[in-house]
């Protein structure tokens, strides 16, 4: 039995089902739903949800039940850009003074994404580039960057993952030969090339983003 508190453990319940796409945007669900699956009251289940509203992921809606939300598209675009510009500064730095890279952690990550797409997990992939990301801006030692970080990776993931199973997912896991291309950059010391290719990535999102109709509007 776990020790931790109620409300926690439906919180994490619920938000790592968000995360694996088993609830996507548009849907609704109950707090009895939720409380029966979970074997426990409703009270523990509403504070679950209200922390997770806080976050942007639910909505209560008055006697309709509880709406799973969509991320906004100018948010959307507005995180590419606060992580693009991370990425490019972490590398800036890296190339400019003298921090270590823990490549060996980067390379467990791109292991497990790559075992991650070879059994079609959809989370697990994309949260290992994330976390491989997160790694590299671990190595310039400000701990604001990874908060900064950390306080926006689950709402892209949440995004990334829901997109792919919503949308169809036409190129799923291109994402192995840009994490081993990275890797071998910042493996040779070659950091401005790294951070070149990561730019070409963006520019290939958002390229993809505007084929499928989601367009920043302002």
């Amino acid at each position: 039995m776990s020790d931790l508190p109620l409300v926690e453990i439906a919180y994490q319940s619920l938000r790592g089902q968000l995360l694996d796409g088993a609830y996507l945007p548009g849907e609704l669900f109950s707090e009895s739903e939720l409380a029966a699956k979970l074997g426990m009251s409703r009270t523990p289940i509403r504070a679950a949800v209200s922390l997770l509203e806080k976050e942007g992921f639910v909505q209560t809606l008055y006697k309709r039940g509880i709406l799973v939300k969509g991320i906004d598209v100018k948010d959307l675009y507005d995180i590419f850009d606060l992580l693009g510009a991370l990425y490019s500064f972490a590398l800036d730095r890296i190339d400019s003074d003298v921090y270590e890279l823990d490549l060996k952690a980067m390379r467990q990550h791109y292991e497990q994404l790559v075992r991650a797409s070879e059994g079609q997990k959809y989370r697990e992939y994309y949260e290992n580039g994330l976390m491989f990301m997160r790694t590299m801006l671990a190595a310039v030692q400000n701990r604001f960057i990874l908060e900064t970080f950390d306080l926006h990776r689950d709402k892209l993931l949440f995004f990334v993952v829901t997109y792919r199973l919503t949308q169809g997912a036409n190129r799923p896991y291109t994402g192995r030969k840009l994490y081993e291309d990275i890797y071998h950059k910042l493996e040779q010391n070659q950091y401005m090339e790294a951070k070149a290719i990561i730019q070409q990535h963006n520019r290939n999102m958002r390229e993809d983003l505007m084929r499928n109709g989601i367009t920043r509007t302002s």
